[in-house]
């Protein structure tokens, strides 16, 4: 594969996650974290519950898990991946030009 389909593909990968981030927001808070799957068990246990105290203990716990799991998830990723994460971008973005 060349290059050029290379950046052609990552920008189309790129995008298309995007757009499923706008149609379904919810989706980011599973995004790169190890507890993803307790933070969606979380939310359909909310479903059913109508207590107050009941829903703000396990909005406590998603909180608490959205935070911890993101973290461990960063810690198992790349040193590219944390060294990105803890300096930020510099870099301007441009629209994509699919002519050049």
């Amino acid at each position: 594969m060349s290059k050029r389909q290379r950046d052609i593909t990552e920008y189309y990968l790129q995008t298309l996650s995007q757009q499923i981030a706008k149609r379904f927001p919810y989706l980011a808070d599973y995004a790169c974290n190890v507890f993803a799957d307790k933070i969606a068990l979380i939310d359909f246990l909310l479903e059913f519950f109508d207590d107050p105290e009941v829903r703000d203990a396990l909005l406590v716990i998603r909180k608490r898990l959205k935070l911890q799991g993101e973290a461990l998830w960063f810690m198992q990723a790349g040193e590219l991946t944390n060294l990105g994460l803890k300096l930020g971008s510099t870099i301007r973005e441009s629209k994509w030009n699919p002519q050049l």
